[in-house]
């Protein structure tokens, strides 16, 4: 009983103390970076502050409808990334770079292996969710399949795939790496 008691405290501890890490190899198998061609990041809507900017007014008040019409339906707004890649227009994404095997490697490293292989199910919200980054997983085809989209602001990310491995990004000091990272390789991460 002794023993038992031991070995349990020993395991407990041990989960504790140090989260497994994912292998080179266990990275490039989980899905969508198995089946990834290339990997591209991306900054955008990084000239708004949030979804719902407020609207200037015309710059002349005499305007006919068809000419207001014109004129809100020629603003800028924000994008959908979703919106974005099922139309295959990327003429609004402010910035990318398309990253080399070495890049993917340290990118995968550490989005999988910062907080460890097993996330808490303790879990801070925040509404905020604007994403201004995402990673983009591109297929044989050179077409989009998957995409991560990350919000620096309220530390959020998701994937638009159910498949994808979850990220644990559930330890204190994962998102500022992360926008580290993307801030290294010239992409903004904030409002500007």
């Amino acid at each position: 009983m002794k023993n038992l008691l031991s070995i349990f405290l020993i395991s407990i501890s041990l989960l504790l103390i140090g989260q497994k890490k994912y292998s080179t190899s266990e990275i490039f198998n989980t899905f969508p970076l198995g089946k990834a061609s290339k990997v591209k990041i991306i900054s955008y809507n990084t000239d708004f502050r949030g979804e719902f900017s407020l609207i200037p007014p015309p710059p002349n008040k005499k305007l006919d409808s068809i000419q207001l019409k014109e004129y809100y339906d020629n603003l800028k707004k924000p994008i959908k990334l979703i919106e974005t890649i099922s139309k295959e227009n990327f003429k609004e994404i402010k910035e990318s770079k398309t990253l080399n095997l070495a890049e993917t490697l340290e990118l995968s490293k550490l989005l999988f292996n910062t907080c460890g292989k097993f996330s808490s199910d303790l879990r801070e919200t925040s509404m905020c969710f604007f994403p201004r980054n995402a990673i983009l997983f591109y297929d044989e085809d050179d077409k989009v399949f998957d995409f991560l989209e990350i919000c620096f602001e309220c530390h959020r990310m998701q994937f638009f795939s159910e498949k994808a491995t979850e990220v644990n990004g559930m330890c204190s000091n994962f998102y500022s790496k992360l926008e580290k990272y993307f801030q290294n390789k010239g992409l903004q991460t904030q409002y500007n």
